[in-house]
């Protein structure tokens, strides 16, 4: 057999292989490496610079599987060296965009774990965040800590963000759940089996919340893959450090080898009637009160707890804070909504300063 005919049987072979993996779904405790993202490739061709999406996993959510750490098997949706990006609380036109931004510009995917009153609040946003390949999941309804308030709260908590994010998407959302701050009761951990939706945690924190310095966000991000070597990161799309720092971010996951999984689901998550005739009432209310807003006044004004994120297994660096929760920021104190310089060079650090952008 001649030199070039061996080559054309060599592609056949791979190109068969590519196939027959192409629609490989993950089940509950089965890890896998073999899953490939072959139309993600196609669209970075001729990008050699872009970071891509290595493989996509589809997972099977029936009995409600749980990945990340803490437990038994944090890894069990990853290889060495693979990430999987996911973004909390949004979404936040300000910051949300510029990651989405970010994003495209290294064809990477990720999953956008949704707060059901900000999907409300701009559901524009949301929908284009879905039209760009991202996976749309389940943050509750108010970011409630659900270990702190009783069952029926808390079932409200998740089926209202269910329904909320539906009616803002116009479509079916990812059951992919994960619970504010990491907070993990038994009684809705025994809900989300039996509404068959995936408990998704994490394994790297990038502590987002903790600094506007986009340099310290991704010395924090990078220290901890340093150590674990792969996982699931935790990012929130309604921080500036993130907004400001991903895009070097995903340029330092790409020189130094890390590849970027993007999870699907295999099913979607099934709303309930009683919560989606609140979710529609909500959402004609809040058309008046928003719209006498302007959008991004509105979207900066959610009332994220004042509560840092103490997760389970980390220490916190940040200073204790007072026991009575800080008042709600007023919409007249709001810095003008300007869009700020999401492009700063690697070492650029004057989001430390100046987030905002501000003249």
């Amino acid at each position: 057999m001649t030199l070039a005919a061996r080559l054309v049987l060599v592609r056949v072979i791979v190109a068969a292989v590519l196939l027959a993996f192409a629609g490989h779904t993950l089940r509950a405790g089965e890890a896998d490496g073999s899953a490939t993202a072959p139309e993600a490739a196609a669209s970075c061709t001729g990008r050699p610079d872009a970071l891509g999406v290595s493989r996509v996993v589809e997972i099977d959510t029936a009995g409600g599987p749980r990945f990340g750490v803490p437990g038994p098997e944090p890894f069990v949706l990853l290889n060495d060296r693979e990430v999987v990006l996911t973004f909390d609380d949004g979404p936040m036109r300000r910051y949300t965009r510029p990651i989405l931004d970010a994003l495209d510009e290294h064809c990477v995917k990720a999953t956008f774990f949704t707060v059901g009153r900000m999907a409300l609040a701009d559901p524009e946003t949301l929908r284009d965040t879905a039209a760009r390949g991202h996976t749309i999941a389940l943050h509750t309804w108010s970011h409630k800590r659900l270990d702190r308030i009783g069952s029926s709260a808390s079932k409200q908590e998740i089926e209202l963000g269910l329904s909320a994010t539906s009616l803002a998407l116009g479509g079916a959302v990812a059951p992919f759940f994960r619970f504010p701050y990491l907070g993990e009761s038994s009684a809705m951990r025994a809900h989300l089996k039996a509404r068959n939706m995936a408990n998704v945690a994490i394994d790297i924190d990038s502590r987002d919340f903790l600094t506007r310095n986009p340099s310290v966000m991704r010395a924090t991000v990078m220290k901890q893959l340093a150590t674990k070597g792969r996982g699931i990161i935790l990012f929130h799309d309604i921080q500036p450090a993130t907004a400001g720092g991903l895009r070097a971010l995903l340029a330092e996951l790409k020189q130094k080898g890390y590849r970027v999984v993007h999870i699907v689901a295999k099913g979607s998550a099934a709303t309930l009637p009683e919560f989606d005739a609140m979710a529609e009432r909500e959402a004609q209310r809040r058309k008046v009160a928003l719209s006498r807003q302007p959008l991004a006044d509105r979207s900066a004004v959610w009332p994220v707890s004042s509560e840092p994120e103490r997760l389970p297994w980390a220490a916190q660096t940040a200073p204790a804070k007072s026991e009575t929760p800080a008042p709600a920021a007023s919409p007249a104190t709001l810095p003008p909504p300007v869009r700020p310089n999401l492009k700063p060079a690697l070492n650029d650090d004057s989001w430390a300063t100046n987030p905002l952008g501000i003249p």
